[in-house]
């Protein structure tokens, strides 16, 4: 039943341009962003949630938070931030989860900022189920969340402001700071992610994901998403097949087709990297490089030039190319190397 439907819910009021998004508050709002991308480019993964919440607090005024992600397919909480939380809290919203119309109406209207206020009248809220099990223990007066939808893993992140103060509710120009912010929040989170990653050079345009302990796909590159499809088509959501699922957990390495997914441990989660088991996956960098460049019919001396070595060194690296690769010229070296490329389906970086 959607929240239309819930009398007496009422649809909560969409972004304006009035006076409630006062010249201040405006400015006050760029100040936090610039400091998400410029000051949080610093900040380590294991405290960027924390450190981004206090930049939130010079905005917005709350007491206690919850940010987090989770999968819809399937339906599991992956991890959640608390601040200012009881030990307990997770465990209590599970029991009552079901009865949660505040979350129905985040996930009927992604990218919406909702209050509580908006939502449904307070007298009404005083007698729902979700305050007797949950609000009234955790002093959750007052609510004001947002979720988002990532684009290539289709997870959810949400974060939800709490007030204890029952005369204390979130404003109408709270409610539009928050969605203005929480892109950004949700952008420059996923830039830590990717930092604490992705350490080597290269793997931006690889086909990558990071997996949990559960197999659960965390974060992926869109190459590893195409990937995933072309190989396993029945498959959906953000859980791995199970027999990658399998090796992931078991941190080995997993062969699909022409490719081999690498795994590295990095604590709670898995690093998944995509490597050719093709001709090219015989070669060095430097070889790979030099062979492509010699197959397509440039000469020992112009390689030398472009990659600032000697004629003797190409030649050299040549020789071991055509060692490696089994071949004795220039043209079944070229057929060698388009013959073992495998091929990334359409849309994938190479």
């Amino acid at each position: 039943m959607s929240r239309r439907e819930r009398p007496p819910l009422a649809a909560p009021r969409r972004l304006v341009h009035n006076s409630a998004m006062e010249m201040a508050d405006a400015r006050a709002l760029n100040g936090v962003i610039l400091s998400l991308y410029r000051e949080g480019r610093e900040v380590p993964l294991s405290r960027y949630r924390a450190w981004a919440l206090e930049q939130v607090a010079t905005v917005i005024g709350f007491d206690s938070a919850c940010w987090g992600s989770a999968s819809a397919d399937p339906p599991v909480l992956h991890e959640m931030h608390r601040h200012n939380c009881d030990d307990g809290i997770v465990e209590a919203y599970a029991l009552c989860s079901e009865q949660d119309f505040f979350r129905a109406a985040l996930l009927a209207d992604p990218g919406t900022a909702i209050s509580l206020g908006d939502l449904v009248a307070r007298e009404t809220y005083l007698r729902s189920a979700l305050y007797s099990e949950f609000g009234r223990r955790f002093r959750v007066e007052w609510a004001l969340g947002t979720l988002l939808i990532e684009r290539t893993t289709s997870l959810h992140e949400f974060l939800t402001l709490w007030r204890h103060d029952p005369s204390l509710p979130f404003s109408e120009t709270e409610r539009q700071l928050k969605e203005l912010l929480m892109p950004h929040l949700a952008a420059t989170h996923r830039a830590a992610w990717l930092r604490h990653f992705l350490r080597l050079p290269g793997h931006v345009n690889q086909a990558w994901a990071v997996v949990d302990r559960h197999g659960l796909l965390r974060e992926a590159s869109p190459s590893f998403v195409a990937l995933l499809r072309q190989h396993w088509p029945a498959g959906s959501g953000s859980i791995l097949p199970e027999a990658l699922a399998a090796s992931v957990q078991a941190g080995e390495a997993h062969v699909v087709g022409a490719w081999r997914l690498d795994v590295s441990d990095c604590g709670e989660y898995r690093f998944v990297l995509a490597r050719s088991t093709g001709a090219l996956a015989q070669l060095s960098v430097r070889e790979r490089e030099i062979a492509r460049r010699y197959a397509s019919g440039e000469t020992h001396s112009a390689i030398a030039r472009a990659l600032s070595l000697s004629p003797a060194t190409v030649r050299n690296h040549v020789a071991h190319c055509f060692r490696k690769l089994g071949v004795g010229n220039k043209v079944e070296l070229a057929l060698r190397l388009e013959a073992g490329a495998p091929r990334l389906p359409t849309g994938m970086a190479e």
